[in-house]
């Protein structure tokens, strides 16, 4: 989880203490998500997965906090959402003998990444959003706002919301790479469960590259984003 102020904006900085952005909360136990919602005086969370994966993994959220479902993709997608059925570690379980299968199903990212500011339901989604965030910074309330991993949707969000503020692209950029800093050890965790399960390495470096944030994707969205 990080805070999106401080960023250099059109005419100052976004400000801090508004937009959060993070990975899910059913990691945290009730105690600690509530005590992180008092810490950074949190009024409101939205959260951009499916239904399907919010049901299966819920925000153990404390009463009082206004709770919004606006799902950026109305579709699983292997690799992006994370549910049963599209979980990469699921699917990988199953297919750990058929790698030729495993690789078949691997996404067009840099199509998702258009998808989602292009597609007219992904788009009006975003939209939603971003105006959202913006109506609760106004009236002075904290936003976090997280997908699964808080790297693709979640990185799409804050790619707009920055926009709206006249970011510039290289900050924008620069943003969406520091989630690498958090994602590196869980990915290596991740390949080396890959390892394991298939002995494959093109399966591994696959893998490394759909869970690390990559320069080119972001770039991808913000030139479609008009």
């Amino acid at each position: 989880m990080r805070d999106l102020g401080g960023i250099p904006a059109a005419g100052g900085f976004v400000p801090h203490g508004l937009y959060l952005r993070s990975g899910k909360l059913s990691v945290l136990t009730a105690e600690t998500c509530a005590a992180l919602c008092r810490r950074y005086r949190i009024a409101c969370v939205i959260d951009l997965r499916t239904p399907i994966e919010s049901a299966e993994y819920p925000d153990p959220l404390p009463d009082g906090i206004e709770y919004l479902q606006i799902p950026l993709l109305n579709d699983a997608a292997v690799g992006i959402t994370h549910e049963t059925g599209s979980d990469p570690m699921t699917i990988l379980r199953q297919l750990r003998k058929h790698p030729e299968k495993l690789k078949a199903m691997v996404p067009d990212f840099k199509a998702l990444y258009t998808d989602v500011v292009t597609n007219d339901f992904c788009r009006g989604q975003l939209e939603k959003v971003v105006a959202t965030l913006r109506d609760n910074a106004a009236k002075g309330r904290c936003t976090l706002f997280h997908c699964t991993a808080g790297k693709d949707r979640t990185g799409i969000v804050s790619m707009a919301l920055l926009k709206s503020y006249g970011v510039s692209d290289e900050d924008i950029v620069r943003d969406y790479l520091r989630t690498n800093r958090y994602a590196f050890v869980p990915t290596v965790r991740k390949c080396l469960g890959v390892w394991l399960l298939t002995r494959n390495w093109s399966l591994v470096t696959t893998a490394y590259k759909s869970l690390m944030a990559n320069r080119e994707l972001i770039e991808t969205a913000i030139r479609h984003y008009k």
